[in-house]
């Protein structure tokens, strides 16, 4: 018998973790963050602590309490906790849909000899993730083991090993669109969408009892829209008998595409004698290319940030489609981190290179690097990201008087994100970009594009994850929508 059990992305807009067992085997479809049940009890200064490893997160609810938790929690961390540990997997895979973080940041808390499927580039982008980020659980593809000591090399006492020598490699399987994947009776298909984030995949998963089709997240605008097409068709021919189904926009009508983006930009763009600043989100290619294109055709280059360019870097040689470093119209901003020497040449390249995290420091010496200095003498060259948290970098860079803000990422959702865009707006008035320009296109199917893919789809059962209006999926004859509950199993 095929169940289904939804420890996430119930009620809610991300956090999905959903278990899918037969036959013996259990598989998990993506294992993200509640950014919902996070906010209710931390924020960026109050986060749970390390040495209690899955403790904070089970009693504040944001992992699921399972009777097996010795078979699918790090080992490191329930033996300093206390709790018991195995030397078995008593699961047998994560699939994961793509590397935002409400699908794939909790797999930082999984043993490392569980298999985790997704695609070359959700690989290639959490990998990046994992070495750029300055905050904790962000181990993706490298298992550092925690609580651990080793001999002096004395040969007298113990010490804390270096993170680096408790590294293992976490058992991460690349897979292609297409390609499927065999666990006892269960064959996991992968099936590529577009989203706003390279990498993206459905899953058509067959079972013995019918075959269970799991969109992800999804949309059918963008450079990619015919990918989301192929994947619709693809599991109407399949004819599921359940559809795992996001509704993330169920409630909104309009669909604002990325080639309006690029448009809306190249408007703004061309009307701007002096710098243009824009924020949009750092992992969305799609995004990226837009205002890439913007650039090309208004004779700007457009200037990446550093963590930008680790991760064009890492994305080389896939599918993902982005701009390589290399291209004319493209320049890495270097920004000023500690004592701010690199635009002070008097300075020893070694102690400049001090100021930078490691995987930042080749590209101190590429030729299309820029500075502040370089961008403030030349504003009308130049499109620069400046995201929230560097927008201290606005001091230095001191925009003209013709400069525009073009904010290119989504509205605001909670109080938290209203008074932190109070603040980007005191930022912009003190610098004269304010009123700025609003111009984002969503990473999901408005609810007209869900409504017809549910039709097209036609399967006999659906049931809406990532959204805060279940109530609104409505069915055509034939099929029936089921409203998950938290931790509740559902027979298949």
């Amino acid at each position: 018998m095929t169940s289904l059990t939804f420890h996430g992305g119930v009620g809610e807009i991300g956090g999905n973790k959903i278990l899918l067992e037969d036959g013996g085997k259990r598989i998990w479809l993506d294992f993200g963050m509640s950014f919902k049940q996070s906010g209710l009890y931390f924020d960026e200064f109050l986060q749970p602590k390390k040495y209690n490893g899955v403790v904070d997160f089970l009693e504040m609810g944001l992992l699921p309490p399972l009777p097996d938790m010795a078979g699918f929690y790090r080992q490191d961390y329930l033996s300093h906790a206390d709790m018991p540990t195995s030397p078995d997997a008593a699961y047998d895979g994560v699939f994961l849909s793509h590397a935002h973080a409400d699908h794939a940041n909790y797999i930082h808390f999984l043993r490392s000899d569980i298999p985790i499927h997704a695609s070359e580039v959700t690989k290639r982008i959490l990998a990046s993730t994992e070495d750029t980020s300055s905050s904790g659980f962000k181990e993706f593809l490298n298992f550092k083991e925690t609580f651990t000591l080793r001999p002096k090399k004395t040969g007298e006492g113990m010490m804390k090993p270096k993170s680096e020598e408790t590294k293992v490699a976490r058992d991460f399987r690349a897979l292609a669109p297409g390609e499927r994947v065999v666990i006892g009776d269960l064959t996991v298909e992968a099936m590529a969408v577009n989203h706003s984030i390279p990498g993206a995949l459905g899953f058509l998963v067959h079972t013995p009892q019918g075959v269970i089709a799991y969109t992800g997240d999804l949309r059918f605008h963008g450079y990619g829209g015919d990918l989301t097409r192929g994947f619709v068709a693809r599991a109407a021919t399949a004819k599921p008998l359940a559809l795992i189904c996001e509704g993330t926009r169920l409630d909104e009508t309009e669909s604002f595409t990325e080639q309006d983006v690029q448009e809306r930009v190249a408007k703004v763009v061309n009307q701007t004698k002096n710098l243009v600043i824009a924020n949009y989100p750092w992992k969305d290619i799609e995004r990226l290319r837009s205002f890439y294109e913007v650039a090309r055709a208004s004779g700007r280059k457009l200037a990446l940030s550093l963590k930008q360019a680790y991760l064009m870097k890492q994305l080389e040689g896939t599918d993902a489609a982005a701009p390589t470093l290399g291209d004319g119209n493209i320049v890495i901003y270097i920004d000023r981190k500690n004592w701010g020497l690199i635009n002070k040449p008097h300075y020893p390249q070694n102690i400049v290179e001090q100021e930078y995290s490691a995987w930042a420091r080749d590209f101190l010496s590429y030729p299309n690097r820029v500075t502040c200095d370089d961008i403030h003498r030349h504003q009308s060259d130049f499109i620069v990201r400046i995201d929230f948290f560097d927008l201290v970098d606005l001091i230095n860079i001191r925009p003209d008087e013709g400069s525009c803000y073009i904010r290119s990422v989504t509205e605001p959702f909670d109080d938290e994100g209203e008074i932190e865009l109070v603040r980007v707006e005191n930022w912009l008035k003190h610098f004269g970009l304010y009123p700025y320009e609003q111009i984002h296109a969503s990473g999901h199917a408005s609810g007209p594009e869900i409504k017809r893919l549910i039709e097209e789809i036609n399967p006999k059962l659906v049931f809406p994850v990532h959204t805060e209006h279940p109530e609104l999926f409505v069915a055509p004859p034939g099929t029936m929508v089921e409203i998950p509950q938290v931790g509740k199993s559902y027979r298949l």
